[in-house]
């Protein structure tokens, strides 16, 4: 459910497995809840006792698909990928995973620093709006995505330690220089090559087909020579989108939404303050011994501190125990009211720029504190916040005139289901017309090719007794209803039609085998020490990965970088994709150079993270032979069925 808006963040946790973060808790420690976990009705698997509930999957296999949509730049993915059973197996198997990895490390006791968590947060890019974090932007977010904090919190903290395991295992795989030299001395090595063919048109004059065996091919064949049946539509589509160009938004609407109450906070951006600090930590039950130990160790970094201001940072990266801020001398960013623990925020909004205070005492122990800047509160004058109030308006206009024409649009298609005319002309849609479209094929409007529409516009109601689709909705806030105006049955083309590619290819396919007996053959007296007279190529240099990039068929290429050149020349073959077989000789092999600077660190960087890939799944292999893992709904696996 986190990954959609994983993208939104460049920081380092956008590596992770969530997206959207939230802060609502002090710099130091985010609350504890309790998870609002789901009941026992509508669990799917069990691991270990514990349920993985149908909502769950679901918002993973959502998940999925983002990450993919992501991945191709704004390519559309359909959506129909969800239904699919490999999909759907590893969104579980995931989800599965996720837990074995994060109830390990509860086991083991891995934790995630708070100073370190919260520090990342509140730099990420998501939550903020001119460079700084936005509560509002953060809490619309939040609510878009329908999580509450405690659940949040605990799947954020969760998805840290499954990081920290998995870079944990993958980053720690280590290559041993005798396999480094043995991998790039075959890896980069190159044979000296070089090539005839035996081509399979050279066989065809000797092939013979008798007109039997073209009948006998398609009478075994039916499927094969079957075309699709095929509709033509009429099809009108209703969407707010469309609706959202008809709405006209006035000035004195813009700015009634401006003047709102309930919209001033969205304009009046909070003052926010840049500090650094110097963490002297407490123990969680610390003696009075302890506390005025810790105590007079800040108040000796404060005196040395004021007398040297310019050295602040240098003391925090020398003095503070915050995993989260010291190596950046205990800076901590641009950061408003509600974000820190309350004494620490009171003091760093009492202090003046340049001015270094404490020690200031919170749960987490005594702050030294210096103030580096201060954003003072700018809000958004009314024309600078008209264009996004319009938008808003406009979208919201829409979407109530879309709410309210729904239902008028599918009780029209039902009533007057003759045609679509009547719905046109109330809701002045234009009817569109369709090409042919196939059940399941490709079509030339995305929208036609969704397959409840699709099941709706093949049914007999819409075939047979010509009625109108009903009103379908294939994304969001977008119905579309279809009126068939074509219909072509499915039907096996006559053998009239397809005898004579028959023919060519029971041709084809008899001269192949031929050809391929004939290479075979060759290539046999070849490696026997046998003289054959052929009309080899020249010598050409090849490694395994120029001879693929120069258009070398793979199995080919496999073929002769499998041959032994204990003796040489050496010989290869292998059956090309058009049917020709090709032989090659091999004369020189050149082994790989392992003292390349370069070529050595690429090989050892991925040897080292397949070493660390393996070791993982290794890994995930003994949590699963430990765990007990007990599915209760495998129709969860299977795809929808179709209406």
């Amino acid at each position: 459910m986190l990954d959609k808006f994983r993208e939104l963040s460049k920081t380092w946790l956008a590596k992770l497995l969530l997206a959207l973060i939230t802060i609502p808790f002090a710099l130091f420690g985010i609350q504890y809840y309790f998870h609002q976990g789901g009941g026992g009705a509508d669990v799917v698997v069990t691991v270990d006792g514990t349920g993985i509930t149908r909502a769950e999957f679901n918002d993973n296999l959502r998940d999925q698909i983002d990450r993919m949509q992501a991945g191709l730049q704004g390519a559309r993915i359909d959506p129909a990928l969800l239904d699919s059973p490999q999909m759907r197996y590893q969104a579980l198997d995931g989800l599965i995973n996720r837990y074995l990895l994060t109830a390990y490390a509860d086991a083991h006791h891995l934790s995630v620093p708070d100073s370190m968590l919260a520090k990342e947060i509140s730099q990420f890019s998501a939550f903020q709006e001119d460079g700084k974090f936005s509560q509002n932007r953060y809490e619309g977010l939040l609510r878009e995505r329908g999580l509450t904090p405690a659940i949040f919190e605990e799947r954020v903290r969760d998805d840290l330690k499954v990081q920290f395991e998995q870079e944990a295992l993958t980053s720690t795989g280590w290559v041993p220089g005798v396999s480094l030299d043995a991998f790039l001395k075959l890896d980069d090595q190159s044979r000296d090559m070089a090539l005839v063919e035996i081509p399979v048109e050279r066989f065809m004059p000797q092939v013979h087909v008798e007109q039997a065996q073209v009948q006998q091919y398609y009478e075994a064949h039916q499927e094969q020579f079957r075309v699709p049946e095929r509709i033509r539509v009429q099809y009108l589509v209703l969407s707010a989108n469309l609706l959202e160009q008809q709405v006209t938004v006035t000035p004195e609407e813009v700015a009634k939404a401006y003047a709102d109450p309930a919209n001033q906070a969205r304009w009046q951006g909070p003052e926010t303050r840049r500090a650094r600090h110097i963490l002297i930590p407490l123990p969680a039950k610390a003696s009075e011994a302890q506390r005025s130990e810790a105590q007079a160790q800040a108040q000796s970094i404060l005196k040395e501190a004021n007398a040297h201001p310019e050295r602040f940072e240098a003391l925090a990266r020398q003095y503070s125990r915050d995993p989260g801020s010291a190596a950046q001398g205990g800076d901590l960013g641009y950061f408003g009211r509600g974000t820190m623990t309350r004494p620490f925020e009171n003091a760093v909004f009492a202090m003046k720029p340049g001015e270094i205070s404490g020690p200031v005492e919170s749960e987490f122990g005594f702050h030294v504190i210096q103030l580096v800047d201060v954003k003072a509160a700018k809000g958004k004058s009314l024309a600078e916040a008209a264009p996004v109030i319009t938008q808003e308006l406009r979208k919201q206009q829409a979407a109530r005139l879309f709410g309210e024409a729904a239902e008028n649009f599918s009780n029209l298609v039902y009533e007057r289901s003759e045609d679509l005319k009547a719905a046109a002309e109330k809701f002045k849609l234009p009817i569109q017309t369709s090409g042919w479209i196939t059940r399941g094929g490709p079509t030339e409007v995305p929208l036609l090719a969704n397959p409840k529409l699709q099941a709706a516009l093949f049914a007999p109601e819409s075939l047979k007794e010509g009625r109108n689709t009903p009103a379908i909705e294939v994304a969001a806030n977008t119905l579309v209803a279809g009126h068939v105006v074509g219909h072509e049955p499915s039907f096996v083309r006559p053998l009239s039609e397809v005898g004579a590619g028959i023919l060519q290819t029971l041709q084809h396919d008899a001269a192949v085998k031929l050809a391929q007996q004939a290479g075979e053959a060759r290539l046999a007296d070849l490696q026997s020490g046998k003289t054959v007279d052929l009309p080899w190529s020249k010598d050409r240099q090849f490694t395994r990965q120029t001879a693929l990039s120069s258009g070398l068929p793979p199995a080919l290429v496999t073929a002769a970088f499998k041959a032994n050149p204990s003796h040489l020349p050496a010989f290869a073959g292998a059956p090309l994709p058009t049917g020709t077989y090709a032989l090659l000789r091999i004369s020189q092999v050149t082994p790989g150079n392992p003292a390349d600077v370069v070529k050595r660190k690429q090989a050892e960087t991925g040897l080292a993270r397949a070493y660390g890939d393996a070791l993982l799944t290794g890994f995930l292999e003994g949590l699963r032979k430990d765990a007990t893992i007990r599915f209760v709904n495998k129709s969860v696996l299977e795809p929808p069925k179709t209406p």
